[in-house]
């Protein structure tokens, strides 16, 4: 499910994909992690809204950019929905400082 709303849902992660030639064994690998993790971090009882897939499909994301050695080629961005654009210092110190400031 992650994987297929990540390339269903995400402006440009299907053309990263493409671009990078990830392999789709890699994709189950980083998806399956990532969903490991959030199950054993999230609290009994608590909900799973869509804005919390949102940022689970981030996280995936992220992983992918970063395993992949892209991290400072690529980013995941809200523009104003979450998509996968080009690494941008600026955007990436802006983003940063939004943040830690809690806004």
């Amino acid at each position: 499910t992650l994987i297929f709303n990540s390339k269903g849902r995400v402006a440009g992660f299907n053309e990263f994909l493409s671009e990078v030639n990830v392999p789709q064994w890699e994709l189950l690998q980083i998806a399956s992690e990532v969903e490991s993790e959030w199950r054993w971090d999230w609290p009994e009882g608590q909900g799973f809204g869509s804005s919390d897939m949102t940022y689970m499909m981030k996280h995936f994301i992220d992983r992918v950019i970063t395993q992949n050695g892209k991290a400072g080629y690529y980013m995941t961005a809200f523009t104003p929905s979450l998509s996968v654009v080009e690494y941008s210092e600026a955007k990436h110190h802006n983003r940063v400082q939004r943040m830690e400031s809690g806004n």
